[in-house]
């Protein structure tokens, strides 16, 4: 990398996030390092984001509109945005997500390292307009794994982590990612049945080179009504699970794991489908589709994992009596559906 700062190209792809979209914008211009492109992909918004969009007179902001792809066809949209991209940098940040204004002065400096591939920070999670205490990494994740995780040193530590939560620690908000390790892997990775293109994208990437880790909040994910579809949730966790198997099968002799920690691999990816089943189920009570609901807790009942066996007995209860259960998961501390993303549109 040469001493001019680096152009830092920022994907946003977009669909129906009008209320959210110019949030997003706002916070890449008020980013204190300058030289930045941002690429918003809207695929065909049937609400007013084009509009809130091209009411931005900043020149470094891009508008592209395409034929609906839906949100299994996430990494393509994706990679046509890095078509239209010139940066040496990528950064990611969809339309319903938004930046701190130092995230690119913190994170774009680590690029000076020729043997970093990808730099992050902590994302903050946001529940409609209340940001949460909650962090992506947090403190639990980094005295359980270490530094040879968070840094991906050697390359592939991060693997191992990522392959036992079932999804990246480093968030795509929170990121930026070098071009040329990008283009080495081709692009944003595609897996059938999953939206998201973060976690086959961030292993892939694990095996390039090292991360650069900044312990500060960089970035802002928001949760909200119409950031998820439920409907695709468990298939999306189970092509995810078979992924993450056939990367270690591909790549286990430098990723190094005992045969003790596949076998911890291959269980947590088992629990992730269950527990998935579970939460599936919990958004079916909400909609009133007892014997939909039913259906997903009888999966749940199979985990040999006792939160989600006895949670599946309780929904499955709660289907046949034909009330929801959030009031007890509140009771609990369980407010969320799980940390699971697999995609968020």
């Amino acid at each position: 990398m040469t001493s001019r700062a680096p152009l830092v190209s920022v994907l946003t792809p977009t669909f129906n996030q009008s209320e959210f979209i110019g949030e997003c914008i706002s916070s890449v211009i008020a980013q204190s390092y300058p030289n930045w492109e941002q690429i918003v992909i809207d695929d065909s918004s049937t609400d007013t984001t084009e509009d809130v969009v091209r009411r931005c007179t900043d020149r470094r902001v891009h508008f592209h509109r395409q034929p609906h792809a839906g949100i299994l066809a996430l990494a393509s949209t994706y990679n046509r945005a890095l078509r239209e991209s010139r940066g040496d940098l990528v950064a990611i940040l969809e339309g319903d997500d938004f930046w701190a204004p130092e995230k690119l002065d913190l994170l774009v400096p680590k690029f000076n390292d020729p043997s970093v591939v990808l730099a992050y920070g902590r994302a903050g999670i946001v529940t409609g307009a209340k940001v949460t205490r909650t962090t992506i990494p947090d403190a639990r994740f980094a005295r359980r794994f270490g530094r040879p995780a968070l840094f991906n040193d050697p390359p592939g530590a991060a693997a191992r982590a990522m392959l036992r939560v079932g999804y990246p620690f480093a968030f795509p908000c929170a990121v930026v990612i070098r071009r040329a390790a990008l283009d080495a892997i081709g692009g944003f990775q595609a897996v059938a049945g999953l939206g998201a293109m973060d976690y086959p994208t961030f292993l892939e990437l694990t095996l390039v080179g090292r991360f650069a880790y900044v312990d500060r909040v960089v970035a802002y994910w928001r949760r909200h009504p119409g950031s998820g579809s439920w409907s695709t949730h468990e298939p999306a966790i189970r092509s995810a699970s078979a992924f993450a198997d056939s990367f270690v099968q591909k790549h286990s002799r430098m990723l190094g794991l005992s045969p003790g920690e596949a076998r911890a691999v291959n269980a947590a990816a088992r629990r992730r489908v269950q527990r998935a089943a579970f939460n599936t189920g919990r958004n079916l009570l909400l909609q009133r589709r007892w014997r939909e609901a039913q259906n997903s807790f009888l999966r749940a009942v199979r985990s040999p994992y006792p939160p989600i066996l006895l949670g599946g007995l309780v929904g499955y209860a709660a289907s046949v009596l034909k009330i929801d259960i959030e009031g007890l998961m509140r009771a609990v501390g369980r407010t969320s559906f799980g940390p699971e993303r697999t995609a968020k549109r």
